[in-house]
This record gives C-alpha cells, structure tokens and sequence, in this order.
C-alpha cells in the first residue's frame, strides 16, 4: 500500500525521466537523469508510500539490511529509510524523515542501487563496472572497488570516447550478442583525477553522505552498442596489457555481478550463471595492469584502444 504523493513538497514532481533503456516515471526529482518527454506509460514507476523495513535482526550488509525473494527486494537504511522494488517495474520509498528527501546521497541510491535490482528483476545481467564506447563496441573495465575504473573511464573520455556507465553496467542480449545501454550520465571522480585529467566543470556535494569526490555530468547519450571487450583492472608497476585466462573470465564475471548477494534468494542462480557464460563466449577479455601514476592514463587509453581494435579485427 503506498500513500499519494505529496505535492507541496519542493523535492518531489512528476517526471519522466530515461535512463538504461528504460522510461522512468519518478514522485522524486532526479536531475542526474535525461528527461524522457511524453514517452508514454513507464517502464518503472518511483513513489512514496509505507514500507515496512527489514527486521533488526536480519544481518546487515554496510549501512543497508537486505530482505529478497523472487521478484521482491526490501532495503533498509537506518538514518535514510526502506525501498521496496518490485516486479522489475515499481520502486517505493518511505523516508525516515522529510530532511532526507531529495538529497544526493538518496539520489544515488535511487538511480545506482535500486535501479540496479529492477534491472536485475528485470533479467539484465548487471555488473559493477564502468564503460566506454570504442570503435562503436562497448569496452567494460572490471574490478574491485578503488582499483580505478572510474578513473579510466574518465581518461578515455578526455580523449573523446563517450561513456556508458561510470558504476551499473547493465548488459541484454538481443539476438544472442550481449548489448550495453546508457546509464546515468554522471561520474564520480577523486580530487586527484580530476587536477590530473585537467577536468573542468565538476562539482562537490555535501549531502551525499561525507564523500570527498567530485561529481561530473556529461551530456552526452551514446546509444546502446555491443560489447567489444572486458577488461580486468589491477595495479602494477608498470603498464600491461595480458589475456585473461580461460578459467577466470567467469568468475570475474559473478565477482563484480551488482546484485550477487541476491541471486540465490530471488532464484536467479542459474539464469545468471547462464548469462555470464554467454557474455564470455562472445567477448575478448584481458587483464589491464597499471601503476597509480596518473601520468600513464594517456598511454593506457591508447593501448586499450590499439588492444580493442586488434580483437575486433580477429573476431569479423
């Protein structure tokens, strides 16, 4: 059960909003996302309303509890409030207070994690990773958090190759090959890339619960592409580019998968498993090792880009 929403609050609306393909009618504002127009019905629908939060005595995973099954994800955050997804299409939220709504770190829970399990509800395979186009082909970097993907993808950006996705990569499949669209059209960058990558432009928030990190917004929307190649980012003391075995091409896969800890509980463990392996039948991966120097960030966008193309070449 949901209330209506409330109007006369200054941080909801009634917009339309497009974002991974999808349409999103939201009772929040979210100005990170393109506006949609007169798109017709949603694809996913954002509202206020009741939801009963996660018991205390459900294990905790960071700030949030977690409470799956099929088609039904419940995420409580104890000074933010509950979400309810549902069915792939519906998102509610009941805020602990007012004060809450509208702020940019519920914001991003919005348009990363929840988005992230309606895709998931969805039957996207949904990664942790960022992406850029090259050459009209998606190349998705891989890896744990701060191990910089970000960074890269900024890098690659500065050199004219639109990104994707700086957090969620959501990949579908249509006719078998393994697509990628846009996502939310916003990077979040370290004080240190951004002076060394010479990014202008970018902006810091306070209420986005204590980051240091620097937020940049980019207009463009590149369309939906294949993927061309997955890279696995680790650090090193110089700058390598290697194949990845056989064998962990998979497991890198279900390492970064976004909603990982929710597989078995919403019975996606064999679809997703299935997913993963297609994406490895169709795709080239390698492991790109690179030392934190940011000086070396122009001559790794030219060797993934020389690598990506030399794939492509032996693939058509």
């Amino acid at each position: 059960m949901t209330t209506p929403i409330d109007s006369t609050d200054g941080r909801t609306c009634s917009q339309t909003y497009r974002t991974y393909g999808l349409t999103v009618q939201s009772a929040f504002e979210l100005p990170e996302l393109p506006i949609a127009g007169d798109a017709g019905e949603a694809d996913v629908v954002i509202e206020r309303g009741t939801v009963e939060p996660v018991p205390e005595s459900v294990e905790s995973h960071g700030i949030r509890r977690v409470q799956a099954t099929p088609g039904h994800v419940r995420l409580s955050y104890d000074t933010i409030g509950s979400f309810l997804v549902t069915g792939g299409d519906r998102i509610v939220f009941d805020p602990v207070s007012t004060d809450v709504v509208g702020t940019k770190l519920v914001r991003r829970l919005f348009e990363n994690e929840m988005l992230g399990v309606v895709l998931h509800q969805r039957g996207r395979l949904v990664l942790h990773a960022s992406a850029v186009v090259v050459d009209g082909e998606a190349v998705v970097f891989l890896g744990p958090r701060g191990v910089g993907k970000s960074t890269t993808a900024a890098a690659f950006r500065t050199r004219g190759y639109p990104i994707l996705e700086d957090d969620i990569v959501s990949i579908r499949f249509e006719d078998e090959t393994p697509v990628v669209d846009p996502g939310v059209p916003e990077m979040r960058l370290r004080p240190d890339a951004v002076e060394a990558l010479g990014i202008e432009r970018t902006h810091q928030c306070e209420d986005d619960g204590g980051s240091d990190k620097r937020y940049l917004v980019f207009d463009e929307q590149p369309d939906p592409v294949p993927i061309g190649g997955c890279y696995v980012l680790r650090q090193g003391e110089r700058l390598v580019i290697e194949d990845l075995p056989e064998k962990e091409r998979l497991f890198q896969l279900v390492d970064q998968t976004y909603t990982q800890g929710m597989l078995s509980d919403t019975d996606a463990s064999g679809d997703h498993f299935r997913q993963c392996a297609a994406v490895v039948e169709r795709t080239s991966f390698g492991v790109l090792q690179r030392p934190s120097d940011h000086d070396v960030l122009p001559s790794l966008v030219a060797a993934v880009v020389d690598s990506s193309r030399f794939e492509g070449d032996q693939r058509s």
